[in-house]
């Protein structure tokens, strides 16, 4: 009987410590998993992968702005102001055009509200299969972005959570921390610490090969473009007219052009950057833009932190041309625009860039 009573006893204590460790979880909700931010309290973004989707369900916004490292370093005030809206910052590092779109679904599905969104179409993911994710990066905490509650103890019971965040935000509120919140402006963005110029943009090369081989546009790579643009780009603009998609191609530097001629996939390139913006061009809703032609940029190198990756005053620049109308593609324009961009980077002096 003692021993009955001593193991009820104990299963009642851990049934209560686990419930206080639930209940402080639920309540200050780091991840916006039930809620968005409790109004005594201060909140860290600084996990995209665990935050975006809270973010996404339970903040308020007119418009979001969504993308790879591409576009972590956009300003959500400067957005803001030109556009008189609202705006969340919900950028994955290396999302895939799938996992970008699968958010942006998400966000139309919680927010009937939204209205605007400003998204990076990454050129290098051009050619990515439909489907193609990015494990490499880490796994998603599904049992935050799933409609399961019953996996949720992944979240509510666990120490790291408990012990690493929730306690420390709450003794920050104790100790008079004024409440908030991370501005989107300063979320993701990677700039401190960065080194721009030729030598971080060229990353050690020392010359640039003739291809051994030309890679064509063949049947298969088409049907996978088709795939890719169709279900992670124009269809979710087809189901939703009156939500307007700033789309734009990624300006990558002249450098990564020189890579990809001396990759043999240069010509490639163009044919399924046209053919995608042909796809994406079909729709009236989709704005979409390239600033692949604003040389001074592309070819400035001090603007790039690697060969595609620039910093966050382009962003700044980008946002105004989004929203002025600065480089959109049309019907009228685009193969005028291919042609230039063609005609630039096939015949560009590339060795130059190494003197």
């Amino acid at each position: 009987m003692k021993s009955r009573n001593w193991i009820i006893g104990l299963l009642l204590a851990v049934a209560l410590i686990l419930g206080a460790v639930a209940s402080v979880i639920i309540y200050v909700d780091p991840y916006f998993h039930y809620h968005g931010p409790q109004a005594n309290l201060y909140y860290e973004l600084n996990n995209e992968r665990s935050q975006n989707d809270g973010i996404i369900r339970h903040f308020k916004y007119d418009g979001m702005i969504i993308g790879t490292s591409m576009a972590e370093n956009f300003k959500t005030s400067e957005a803001e102001e030109l556009w008189g809206t609202d705006f969340i910052k919900v950028t994955f590092a290396g999302g895939t055009y799938k996992e970008q779109n699968d958010n942006i679904a998400k966000a139309i599905k919680y927010n009937p509200d939204l209205r605007t969104v400003i998204r990076s179409l990454d050129y290098a993911y051009l050619m990515d299969g439909a489907d193609k994710v990015r494990d490499d990066l880490g796994d998603y905490p599904e049992y935050l972005y799933d409609e399961n509650p019953f996996n949720d103890v992944n979240y509510i019971f666990n120490k790291d959570i408990f012990y690493k965040i929730c306690l420390p935000m709450l003794d920050d509120a104790r100790h008079g921390k004024p409440a908030g919140i991370t501005s989107f402006d300063d979320y993701a963005n990677w700039m401190e610490g960065k080194e721009f110029g030729p030598e971080a943009a060229l990353i050690g090369r020392t010359e640039y090969k003739e291809p051994a081989q030309k890679q064509p546009f063949v049947d298969e790579v088409k049907e996978m473009v088709k795939a890719n643009i169709t279900q992670n780009v124009t269809d979710l603009a087809k189901a939703n007219p009156d939500v307007d998609f700033y789309y734009y191609i990624t300006p990558y530097s002249v450098a990564w052009w020189g890579s990809q001629k001396e990759l043999g996939v240069m010509e490639r390139w163009f044919a399924v950057e046209q053919y995608a913006i042909e796809l994406m061009l079909e729709y009236d809703n989709i704005h979409l833009y390239s600033f692949n032609n604003e040389f001074d940029i592309t070819t400035n190198l001090d603007n790039y932190n690697d060969e595609c990756h620039h910093g966050d005053w382009i962003n700044s620049q980008i946002l105004g041309w989004l929203y002025s109308g600065t480089d959109q593609l049309t019907k009228d324009n685009y193969k005028d625009y291919i042609a230039v961009e063609k005609d630039f980077y096939t015949t560009f002096d590339y060795e130059g860039l190494l003197k």
